[in-house]
């Protein structure tokens, strides 16, 4: 798990990863799952082999560890990931996590130039993320571009569309991006950072958002909902690139 506290702040952010989401799903229902498994949001528990009862353990244990009150009422049956999504809002209600403010950070098992080239290869980014249908790139300056980002589209067939811009620093291994076309929220800044350390690079992302006050969800439930797809877009990424990168190799 990993921690982080933001600088003027005392609230601690408190995140699982998707490799410890599957390690604690599978010592609480006795299931032999992977975390590549967890990657399919419609994916069930039961789809999984886990049955109601199971469902129940993963809940108590992720209270333990992420330090939550426990709910008796608590519903254990749910999808991996709307427990998880349902946890995360907890958590933030609980102040275990900081709202409209995320950060979370994957190892990925590949170069420095490799992760740093395929990550910011924003064109490419619809075979990267699972969330975006379309990148559009509207213009270039420099280490700074402004694109176009859509998704496919929702459970209501609307498909979101906004325009960010992104300015790259190779050299100190950050890059730092904000919407252009806020849509929903007041402001959405987005930093990037890369490091080697050991068993490869170390990608991190830290999220800093609100949202406006007639938006269709509030800050509080943005923050739960950036926390898990986070989680899910991260473990995607990271299995991607080291398979891009070992058919290189070949």
């Amino acid at each position: 798990m990993s921690y982080s506290e933001k600088e003027g702040t005392d609230v601690t952010t408190s995140v699982i990863t998707l490799d410890e989401y599957a390690e604690l799903i599978n010592r609480a229902s006795g299931a032999g799952i992977t975390s590549e498994e967890l990657l399919d949001p419609a994916v069930a528990f039961e789809a999984l082999g886990v049955d109601s009862l199971g469902g129940l353990g993963v809940v108590s244990e992720l209270e333990l560890r992420l330090g939550l009150e426990p709910d008796s009422g608590a519903d254990g049956t749910k999808s991996p990931f709307e427990l998880l999504l349902g946890i995360n809002r907890r958590s933030v209600d609980a102040g275990l996590l900081q709202e409209g403010h995320t950060e979370q950070s994957i190892v990925i098992d590949a170069s420095y130039d490799e992760v740093w080239h395929q990550t910011n290869d924003v064109a490419a980014w619809p075979e990267l993320f699972s969330e975006y249908a379309k990148a559009e790139i509207l213009e270039t300056s420099g280490s700074t571009v402004t694109f176009r980002l859509s998704m496919h589209p929702d459970e209501n067939g609307t498909v979101w569309s906004w325009v960010s811009e992104r300015t790259t620093d190779r050299e100190n291994g950050t890059v730092r991006a904000h919407r252009v076309e806020t849509g929903p929220f007041e402001f959405m800044n987005i930093a990037w950072t890369y490091r080697e350390v050991k068993g490869g690079t170390e990608m991190r992302w830290v999220q800093d958002f609100r949202m406006k006050p007639q938006a269709p969800v509030d800050t509080a439930a943005m923050t739960a909902r950036i926390t898990t797809n986070s989680t899910l877009q991260l473990a995607l990424i990271r299995g991607r690139v080291q398979e891009r990168a070992r058919l290189a190799a070949v």
